[in-house]
């Protein structure tokens, strides 16, 4: 397979520039979000300025990352997610929700029948600080983020700077269980265990909505690709199986799917192949073993935590009731919506719920059809989970710019072709680049992202002219 390499000899110094220019662009985005006293445009502007300098680092180390060492790109990751643990959280406000589920469990209350306003109270800062679209909802976590959050309540109370602090940590294991993980994996499927680093573990999605949105993305995904290494590791095709690895890889993703649920799908990939090369014996053990594993996982932990199941009433509601922008299938709802409001007729709500119910019966037959090509051998279990997950966000009902983790973290260490990791990595950097660091209105938000683009722009013309950009050369080898 052909390849596009640097020249050796230039890349320790582009890398390095291209390193430090994305560790200033962070620096840049916190210095400007810490809340020095600059007008929502300039915060915006300087923000987005920050994060395309980031973006645009990763990409340029992304065309040299298949002849670096993976320290190198440990070293760049642990640099440029340092300045983030001291950062406001950026980009959502999911974290407010957190505490606040955490410290309804806390008091005793049902996480999964009663929402902030009415276990908190409707005047409480803790509720106050919550979006109005969450006031009212239970938690839509599994029973292992909401027993964590607790934890957290019992030991933060409702303050609010160690509650970020300690939920970050969450993060911060999520994204070490990544990085000892996707090289791994690389390695069964044949990609280059620095190129899954890149695409993956330095994804400005993880630096933005993990280390700084402080989502619990990071902590379900990291446990996935680690419990999915471990079970291949246990069933692999040398040597003798090792039931306790494929027990302790099956215990991770059930973890992982007691945050969200759709964690479940790597183990259903990974089932699959398992089962395919298995013996009858074997098959009747996988079959049987993978699913009692998961159930086994989940009661403990439901029952453990006692949260009981209440969860699983909410999976399909609370997320669905804010109409995402985002999703395909809400596009096109709002669409129909606005013809109608045309002729007089309110059909967003219904147009919506229909492409809602649509997309799921196209979802479950894409996965479906990449389940049985799994099993046909036609796709690694990993690819087809990946695939899975990117079906997920073009035809569900939500879609956020985290979410892209999900598909992120398997189809960076299975796509085998140049062109398909780079169209991930420019919808990565899209997506890295689509939500503004602070609120503001319409014509703030707009003025920001001009003046950004003004920014970064002048200044790549200005250093291309005075030939002070790093000069990637590139020649072609065979490896």
């Amino acid at each position: 397979m052909q390849n596009v390499l640097p020249a050796p000899e230039k890349t320790g110094l582009n890398i390095s520039a291209l390193h430090w220019a994305g560790f200033l662009g962070i620096a840049v985005l916190v210095l400007v979000t810490s809340g020095i006293g600059l007008p929502s445009v300039l915060v915006v502007a300087l923000g987005v300025a920050g994060m395309a300098t980031l973006v645009l680092s990763w990409l340029g180390i992304g065309r040299l990352a298949a002849g670096l060492p993976e320290r190198r790109l440990y070293w760049i990751a642990v640099s440029w997610c340092a300045p983030l643990l001291f950062a406001r959280p950026l980009f959502s406000g999911d974290i407010n929700s957190y505490l606040a589920q955490g410290l309804i469990a806390a008091k005793g209350f049902d996480t999964y029948l009663v929402g902030p306003a009415e276990a908190l109270g409707a005047d409480s800062p803790v509720t106050m600080a919550v979006s109005h679209y969450w006031r009212d909802t239970p938690a839509p976590y599994g029973p292992a983020f909401v027993a964590l959050a607790r934890t957290i309540a019992h030991v933060a109370g409702d303050a609010f700077v160690p509650t970020v602090l300690l939920h970050r940590l969450l993060g911060l294991i999520g994204i070490v269980l990544m990085a000892w993980a996707l090289p791994r994996l690389a390695r069964r499927v044949g990609v280059s265990p620095s190129i899954a680093l890149w695409l993956a573990l330095l994804n400005p999605l993880v630096l933005w909505h993990v280390v700084a949105g402080v989502h619990n993305d990071g902590l379900m995904v990291g446990l996935m690709v680690a419990g999915l290494e471990l079970v291949l590791m246990g069933a692999a095709k040398t040597g003798a199986a090792r039931p306790s690895l494929i027990a302790a890889g099956v215990i991770a993703v059930s973890a992982a799917a007691n945050i969200k649920i759709v964690a479940v799908a790597g183990l259903l990939f990974v089932g699959v192949d398992l089962f395919r090369r298995a013996t009858p014996a074997g098959r009747v053990a996988v079959a049987l073993g993978l699913p009692a594993g998961f159930a086994a996982v989940t009661v403990a932990i439901s029952l453990g935590s006692g949260l009981g199941f209440g969860w699983v009433r909410v999976l399909s509601g609370v997320s669905g009731q804010v109409h995402s922008w985002m999703a395909p299938t809400n596009e096109l709802g709002f669409l129909v919506g606005g013809v109608g409001k045309i002729f007089g007729a309110d059909l967003t709500d219904g147009a919506i719920k229909v492409f809602s119910i649509v997309g799921a019966i196209l979802g479950l037959a894409v996965g479906a059809r990449l389940l049985w090509l799994t099993y046909r051998e036609k796709l690694h279990p990993l690819h087809g989970a990946g695939l899975t997950f990117a079906a997920m966000l073009v035809l569900g009902p939500v879609v956020q710019p985290w979410y892209l983790l999900w598909t992120v973290a398997l189809l960076a260490v299975s796509l085998t072709t140049g062109r398909g990791r780079w169209i991930l990595a420019v919808v990565s950097a899209v997506f890295g680049v689509l939500l503004p660091p602070a609120n503001g209105g319409a014509v703030s938000l707009a003025l920001g992202y001009l003046i950004a683009v003004v920014l970064v722009g002048g200044t790549l013309f200005v250093l291309k002219r005075k030939g002070l950009l790093p000069e990637i050369r590139l020649r072609k080898s065979r490896t």
